[in-house]
């Protein structure tokens, strides 16, 4: 399979998340609203983690700076994971540790595609390499929008767009099963130990 590589900032539109000491200060003339953050620690292994989502109330936030299906979204800081926004999780302020990658009118990168690649190890390792700073290594706009990123046809991004969404989904499941799993030894192991003692 033959693809050229293009850099990521002439495929989607790169925003920076909002401050949030910005956000959250309002004004006797501003509307504020309640909503639901994306904070970093919602981001793990592709994906978010509805229960680490804050909720905050804030003012002055421009409707682009809310995550929309479609979006990538890639923490700014290490360990640089990316999620996908799908329809259930439009709506989310993202904040300064992220960029929010949106498809561009012409583009020819499918966004579950171009989540699968910013996920991969060695791109991880190719973000790490361009982080900058002393304490901690942060990504700039500029330094990402220059990631060479391969693209093949489309039909071979979606193919691998749903395999990965596939085995997201599977992994989920093995999480869920695995949790039931040890809820039903601890409940089996308690229901010994009341009828022996």
């Amino acid at each position: 399979m033959s693809c050229e590589c293009l850099p990521l900032g002439s495929l989607v539109e790169i925003k920076t998340g909002a401050p949030m000491s910005r956000a959250k200060k309002i004004a006797d003339a501003d509307d504020p609203i309640r909503t639901k953050v994306l904070v970093p620690a919602a981001m793990t292994g592709s994906r978010i983690d509805n229960a680490q989502l804050v909720g905050e109330v804030v003012s002055n936030v421009k409707d682009d700076l809310f995550t929309r299906e479609r979006d990538v979204i890639v923490k700014a800081s290490t360990p640089y994971d990316c999620v996908y926004i799908d329809k259930n999780h439009e709506g989310l302020l993202v904040t300064s540790f992220g960029f929010i990658l949106r498809p561009i009118a012409e583009s020819p990168v499918d966004m579950r595609y171009l989540a699968l690649f910013l996920g991969l190890e060695r791109t991880n390792l190719e973000l790490q390499a361009m982080s900058k700073g002393m304490t901690i290594k942060l990504l700039k706009k500029r330094d990402i929008g220059d990631l060479m990123v391969p693209v093949p046809t489309l039909a071979e991004q979606t193919r691998l767009g749903a395999l990965s969404e596939s085995i997201q989904r599977c992994k989920e499941l093995c999480r869920a099963i695995s949790n039931r799993s040890d809820l039903l030894l601890q409940s089996e192991f308690a229901r010994i130990a009341q009828s022996v003692c």
